[in-house]
């Protein structure tokens, strides 16, 4: 006569493991959407003098005073490889922030 060993107790989720887990998935949501882009983008100090002249002449800003109107949105914007760095431009020489703006700024199709 065989035994048969009586099935596990299925795991039950209780109310406190419910709510660590959700607060663990919370927390790691969190983390990776809190990698936005970079502070500034306004390092000059590898151009020459006349590309200098021409971020000027642009009038390039590291963040946008026109609503609607931004680097991110411009034809001319290269986005980075990676969302913590500075995009660049076909235009403006040097590094671009994604929420800069400068006259050349031509809206996506």
């Amino acid at each position: 006569m065989a035994t048969t060993k009586p099935a596990p107790p299925a795991r039950s989720l209780s109310r406190r493991s419910l709510l660590v887990r959700g607060a663990s998935l919370v927390g790691a949501l969190g983390v990776s959407a809190c990698r936005k882009a970079p502070s500034f983008c306004d390092d000059v100090s590898t151009l020459s003098p006349d590309q200098r002249n021409t971020r000027t002449t642009l009038g390039y800003e590291d963040s946008s005073d026109q609503p609607g109107k931004n680097c991110a949105k411009c034809s001319q914007y290269l986005e980075p490889p990676r969302m913590d760095q500075c995009g660049t431009c076909k235009v403006l020489p040097g590094s671009v922030h994604p929420n800069g703006y400068c006259r050349a700024f031509t809206p996506k199709a």
